[in-house]
């Protein structure tokens, strides 16, 4: 009787905590790629880890201050792989890339250089679809 306790007591702390372990692996995996795509748009060929280091942790500040917020509006209604939620992750990540770049001093040619726009597309398609391979449970 108690060890049958015990297992129920098991699984539901498991489903308890299956969520933020989820979104845990998918925020993980997302900095990991972003930060190497980043690495090979930007990065001198000089660099050290330690600028690999710095730039997954202003990846992984700006995914969780910015894209979880708009991924919580979006899993209000949840579909896998939805077109509209690549749009809005791609436009919020443009809107944080150019902001960033103007505020280092990038200049106005931010607007103009693909390499922002290939960046934004990139970091908003990682964590979109990983949003959808990790956290949503229903089939579009």
């Amino acid at each position: 009787m108690m060890e049958e306790i015990h297992k129920i007591e098991g699984v539901f702390a498991m489903r308890m905590f299956l969520p933020a372990f989820n979104y845990v692996c998918m925020l993980i995996l997302s900095v990991i790629t972003a930060t190497f795509v980043y690495t090979m748009l930007f990065a001198p060929p000089e660099s050290r880890f330690s600028y690999v280091e710095v730039t997954s942790l202003f990846i992984l500040i700006a995914y969780v201050l910015f894209a979880t917020p708009i991924q919580m509006v979006l899993h209000r209604h949840p579909e896998k792989f939805r077109r509209r939620d690549l749009l809005v992750y791609f436009i919020g990540a443009w809107v944080v890339c150019t902001a960033l770049a103007l505020w280092i001093d990038y200049g106005v040619v931010v607007f103009i250089s693909y390499k922002v726009y290939l960046f934004s597309f990139c970091a908003a398609f990682i964590y979109w679809l990983l949003d959808s391979a990790f956290l949503k449970k229903k089939q579009s």
